[in-house]
């Protein structure tokens, strides 16, 4: 068995070509991608065999968000992204997002929440955070700088 079926096989999901497909994708990428980038990279992927049928597709996004292998990324763009959620993730929930703002990606930062920042007081019951960080990436960073000192 490859990862990809074995992260299927690990949540109870019968492996089929599509889901397949969405999953290998997505853990190809080190970044978050919309449902219109992951159409497009299968569409392409799949011209020489047979086209995947959109219904199915969206099914599998929502089947694997259920199922607690992708996450839901809000990152204020107006665009729903969705990236892998990590084997071993202490809990999934709580994690933040960088967005970059020149290359336009999302990343999901390792898991350093602060926990006095889910302590609000009083009778609140968090049940989802959504904390993304707007900047520069460090890939673009250096990009950056260079592009400022010509200024």
């Amino acid at each position: 068995m490859s990862i990809p079926e074995d992260i299927l096989k690990d949540h109870g999901i019968r492996s089929t070509d599509t889901r397949s497909k969405v999953i290998k994708y997505i853990l190809r990428k080190k970044t978050a991608c919309s449902l219109k980038e992951l159409q497009q990279a299968l569409a392409i992927s799949s011209r020489q065999e047979k086209p995947i049928n959109l219904t199915t597709f969206y099914r599998t996004i929502n089947l694997f968000e259920q199922k607690g292998i992708v996450h839901r990324i809000d990152d204020g763009t107006g665009t729903v992204k969705f990236a892998i959620l990590k084997p071993g993730s202490i809990d999934k929930k709580w994690h933040l997002h960088f967005h970059c703002k020149k290359c336009n990606n999302t990343f999901c930062l390792p898991e350093t929440m602060p926990i006095n920042l889910l302590s609000i007081g009083g009778d609140y019951h968090i049940i989802r955070v959504n904390l993304v960080l707007h900047g520069i990436c460090e890939k673009c960073n250096g990009n950056y700088r260079n592009e400022k000192k010509h200024i």
